[in-house]
This record gives structure tokens, C-alpha cells and sequence, in this order.
């Protein structure tokens, strides 16, 4: 929907084709996109795609334009600087090319810093082999279309694939189009004792081994 919004905005096509070419247009040609679509309600614009759009900077000429061809570029983008480029550590890494771009998503918005990015993906790895619950609120953001307003009670306890809080595992879809750190980071996670972090207002993080820990960095860099 951002990309959607950014690219009529320059004057690329109208408001609405590159989500509508997101769930109709025919990308088969790229085998690691899932074949499927998940949009738990009417209103929400997750898709196939969201995860697999490389964030890059790309020339575009106005004529001749088409969200297809468009597309096409950002797939193409994903296949050589992910696919080509990782491909034996992804066989040997024991995930799915999806479960791994979800992952990468979540690292994405998680860090403020590059340093942080492996040891983020190894604590929600290890979140996930031990059955607990992520507790990432980006991706309950993601959900309720929330980039800074606060999230609502109702909808951190309604129970849906995306309420990290209340559902165990990866969500359905990646959060967002995740850039190559995000996705070495899901590839190659650090081992740490933390199970916990949280930002300051700052920005910096702060870690904790146990949920009490975590719950003194909360009342001492969140108040």
C-alpha cells in the first residue's frame, strides 16, 4: 500500500494499481512467491507479495509504465540479491524461503541499528523453537494499519494470526519488504541469553535475560 501510494503520488499510474495488480496479476514466472493470498478482512491489504518487493532504488521512465512490469523489477531485484546470492545457506538453513522473509520482516522493523539486527533474530528464533509467543507489536501494527498511534486494547487481545501477543508462531505474511541485512540477519542469527528487548526514546535497545529484567528496562527507559 506504501509503494501503492508512493509511486501515483510521482504520477506512476492511479491510486489502487499496484494493489490490485498485487492480488490479479499473474507472477508464476517467480517460483519462491507464495501462490496464495491471505486477507483476513476486507480492509487489510496484505498479499502474496508483501515481503518479496526488494527495497532498492529503482529509475522508472513515466512511458511506458505498467505496476506488472514494475513489480516484475522488484521481484527480479529479490531473486539475484537474495535467492542467487544466499541460496546454499538457505537449503542448509532448515526454514522456508517464507518462514525466513517473515522473519527478515520482523528484524526490519524491530532494529534501529545494524549491530542489532542478528541478535533480534536470534531472540525471536528461539522465541518460536520454545513455543513463546513473539510479542512483536509491529506486526499487530501491521494489522491495524498503525505505523506510531498507540494500538488499542481491543486489539491486542483480540485473537487473530496477527496478534503476536495472543498467537504462537510467525504470522501469515512478512510485515514489510525487508532489506538484504534484515534477511542475513534471519539467515545467520546470533545466540545471546536474552529473551527480552525493548527501544529507549532514544533509540537505543536494551536487553534482558528474564521477564523481570525486562519488566525494570520498561519502567526505567519507558516512563
Amino acid at each position: 500500500a506504501e509503494i501503492d501510494a508512493l509511486m501515483a503520488s510521482h504520477g506512476f499510474g492511479q491510486k489502487g494499481d499496484i494493489i490490485q495488480c498485487a492480488f490479479t496479476c499473474d507472477f508464476s514466472s517467480f517460483d519462491f512467491v507464495p501462490t496464495t493470498s491471505f486477507v483476513p478482512v476486507p480492509t487489510f491489504y496484505g498479499s502474496k507479495l508483501e515481503g518479496y518487493a526488494f527495497p532498492e532504488t529503482y529509475a522508472v521512465n513515466i512511458s511506458p509504465y505498467t505496476p506488472k512490469f514494475f513489480l516484475e523489477r522488484m521481484f527480479g531485484e529479490f531473486r539475484q540479491r537474495i535467492i542467487e546470492e544466499y541460496r546454499s545457506e538457505i537449503a542448509s538453513s532448515g526454514h522456508t524461503i517464507h518462514d525466513l522473509v517473515i522473519m527478515a520482516s520482523l528484524v526490519e522493523e524491530e532494529s534501529r541499528h545494524d549491530d542489532e539486527r542478528a541478535i533480534i533474530a536470534g531472540i525471536l528464533w528461539k522465541r518460536l523453537k520454545n513455543h513463546v509467543v513473539l510479542g512483536v507489536d509491529a506486526v499487530n501494527r501491521y494489522e491495524a494499519g498503525k505505523k506510531t498511534e498507540p494500538l488499542l486494547k481491543k486489539e491486542l487481545e483480540t485473537l487473530t494470526p496477527y496478534n503476536s501477543r495472543r498467537t504462537q508462531g510467525l504470522p501469515p505474511t512478512p510485515i514489510t519488504n525487508p532489506s538484504e541485512e534484515s534477511f542475513v540477519a534471519a539467515l545467520r542469527p546470533k545466540d545471546s541469553p536474552y529473551w527480552y528487548y525493548l527501544h529507549d526514546k532514544n533509540g537505543g535497545i536494551h536487553f534482558a535475560v528474564t521477564n523481570e529484567e525486562h519488566n525494570q528496562n520498561k519502567y526505567r527507559y519507558l516512563r
